[in-house]
């Protein structure tokens, strides 16, 4: 009886080695937004991806997912259906409110003081704000100047008024249109590039490295740099799922985010070659002096005080950052540099 025992458990132990052993499927984590492929910020994102699936071993990998609607991707990454979004804070401020502060018309004196202002004051603020939005901050690039695209002739607020122009959905985006008078139209990008191919729009207004990859490059032929307001490029991953990953996991979705100093390199490259590209395409890109800048800029007017009546609380917390980031700046040696 003993042997009988013994044989049976020999044969059922030879049975559970013979079956195929069971392996646990490696987690996918998805880093969303509208950037299309060939665009400066898509190999921005292509790098982080790269850097992280080199080095996180076979449980975990990047992939990216193309959500055209930034607004909409947001409040995905927000409720946990994606884990992680990118977008400018002029399209995360639809959800995150007080991030419309950054994209102000007119916030900042020169892309010198806006770079050191945001690194060593406000970065820690407005991470603070995501944190209680229940988003983690793991990165900040710079996505550019919102620049003036249109048909035919937009150099000056006289050439658009009384104009069809989309008007994006972010606060601090329409104080700037409703001021120049525009006949304002308000539209997702996918709607909005639909409104030109047809004639509905006749122009808006987008950074130059992202308006080169999309279809409003081919609808719209003119391009005039009013650097009206700027786009800082923010990544952010859900807190709840990042707080749930291994520490190592954590530390290298840090880590394998480029530095915002990279990004910015990047950014500043990607520029000059994408104005050179849509020239040399039959666009035309006009360059405006800074009295040209000016003039926009008097037009608009002072706007921040309105905004800030009507934005929540965190925003004021940003603002006073600002303010306190350029004072501090203006007693650094690089504030007498030209930007």
């Amino acid at each position: 009886m003993n042997r009988l025992l013994r044989n049976v458990s020999a044969l059922s132990l030879a049975a559970l080695m013979s079956m195929p052993v069971s392996v646990q499927a490696e987690e996918v984590i998805r880093i969303a937004g509208s950037l299309r492929p060939g665009s400066m910020m898509h190999g921005i994102i292509q790098t982080f991806i790269d850097n992280f699936n080199s080095k996180s071993g076979d449980d975990y990998k990047v992939e990216y997912q193309l959500v055209g609607n930034d607004q909409e991707m947001t409040q995905q990454v927000i409720r946990g259906r994606l884990e992680i979004g990118t977008t400018g804070l002029a399209g995360a401020a639809v959800s995150i409110p007080p991030g419309a502060v950054l994209s102000m018309p007119y916030l900042w004196n020169n892309d010198a003081q806006r770079r050191w202002a945001t690194d060593n004051v406000v970065l820690p603020v407005l991470k603070d704000i995501f944190t209680e939005n229940g988003l983690v901050v793991i990165g900040m690039g710079d996505a550019g100047w919102s620049n003036m695209f249109c048909k035919e002739s937009c150099s000056t607020p006289e050439d658009i008024a009384g104009k069809r122009f989309r008007i994006p959905p972010a606060a601090s985006a329409r104080a700037f249109w409703e001021k120049v008078g525009v006949n304002g139209v308000q539209l997702s990008l996918p709607d909005f590039f639909t409104g030109l191919e047809q004639g509905m729009v006749e122009g808006g207004d987008l950074p130059l490295t992202f308006f080169v990859t999309t279809p409003a490059a081919q609808y719209a032929k003119t391009y005039v740099t009013t650097n009206q307001y700027h786009h800082e490029q923010i990544f952010f991953i859900n807190k709840s799922y990042f707080e749930g990953l291994p520490e190592n996991i954590q530390e290298l979705l840090i880590t394998a985010m480029p530095s915002t100093d990279e990004m910015r390199r990047r950014q500043d490259e990607d520029e000059v070659l994408q104005a050179a590209k849509f020239e040399a395409a039959g666009g035309k890109y006009i360059l405006l002096s800074e009295d040209q800048k000016k003039v926009w800029a008097d037009k608009v007017g002072d706007t921040h005080e309105a905004l800030l009546t009507n934005l929540p609380e965190g925003a004021t917390r940003i603002y006073e950052a600002v303010q306190e980031g350029k004072r501090q700046f203006a007693e650094q040696p690089e504030a007498s540099a030209k930007p």
